[in-house]
């Protein structure tokens, strides 16, 4: 191998160390979904107790507050907001102002040595704190060091969505809380909520309370196959939200920037529906909320009774 071509090959390695190296930095912070665009500062920022919190509008006061709350709770630190930027400390700043070339889900957040700033509209804002938040590592520290960067973000579609079957498996108000404030964490903006099935009605209709009295329990759930033989568990399987339950849940997504989709089936997996209100169906029944998966012929019926029902 003679000078030329070793140099040659050294001069390749080079190149593409410097291309690793600039398209490493979101790979390193691992964040999720990955930035558009990220780019290392010189420095570094100090997160402890001493660091105060900006946000003079209302809508990034709130947002702010998530923030906050979200370090109380999963680091111990206790931010207090300041009413003007402090000339002394350093602080975490939210605001909507320069905020007209950024796309309306998107965001800037610069960590400089004095001062993170946060910048967007409000879904914007939100999506960059929760960036904030993956920057910081899981276990409880009472002063943080991070990077100096500058983070710019926009989401590549607009509808980010997924789905929670609740009407085959019954989840709390709780977990379907913690489950928002995943989806929220890694920019979901949609959540499906499947409601009802065969095997289960989980929403409270007060002028139809058998719906919930009947049709949210089953008195087992299948353990292997739908067909023969049949294996149950042998446990009760119910439960279904209040209409107070479903409108904090709404209420609760809303503030996190999710859109719910809730679903309810019809004219087919309606069998827990007519298991409570059997003339609804084309054939007489009775009928009981099924404890097996599959497809079942069991159908709202297309008559008067019905569509008033509906």
């Amino acid at each position: 191998m003679n000078c030329r071509t070793s140099l040659l090959r050294i001069t390749i390695l080079l190149l593409a160390g410097f291309a690793c190296a600039e398209n490493s930095p979101a790979e390193d912070l691992n964040i999720v979904p990955r930035p558009v665009s990220v780019k290392r500062l010189t420095g570094s920022f100090s997160l402890n107790g001493e660091t105060r919190i900006l946000a003079l509008d209302r809508e990034p006061r709130r947002i702010a507050s998530l923030f906050q709350d979200f370090l109380l709770t999963y680091h111990g630190l206790d931010l207090k907001f300041a009413q003007v930027k402090p000339s002394g400390g350093n602080y975490i700043e939210f605001t909507q102002i320069e905020s007209q070339d950024v796309p309306p889900e998107g965001y800037r957040l610069v960590v400089g040595t004095k001062a993170v700033q946060i910048v967007g509209h409000p879904a914007g804002l939100f999506y960059g704190m929760q960036t904030f938040t993956q920057l910081l590592p899981e276990e409880i520290k009472p002063s943080v060091v991070l990077p100096a960067l500058e983070i710019i973000d926009h989401p590549r579609f607009p509808y980010r969505g997924t789905l929670l079957d609740v009407g085959r498996h019954f989840f709390s108000v709780t977990f379907i809380k913690k489950y928002l404030d995943l989806l929220a964490q890694y920019k979901i903006n949609y959540f499906h909520w499947h409601l009802t099935d065969d095997q289960g009605w989980r929403i409270e209709i007060k002028k139809y309370p058998k719906l919930t009295e009947i049709g949210s329990l089953r008195n087992e759930t299948v353990k292997e196959q739908h067909f023969d033989p049949f294996i149950g568990d042998g446990i009760p399987h119910g439960g279904f939200y209040t209409q107070d339950q479903i409108r904090d849940i709404v209420a609760y997504a809303q503030a996190r920037f999710i859109t719910i989709v809730p679903e309810i089936e019809m004219p087919g997996h309606s069998q827990a529906a007519l298991a409570a209100y059997p003339e609804l169906a084309c054939t007489p029944g009775p009928f009981s909320v099924s404890t097996a998966w599959g497809v079942h012929t069991e159908v709202f019926c297309p008559k008067e009774e019905t569509f008033r029902f509906l």
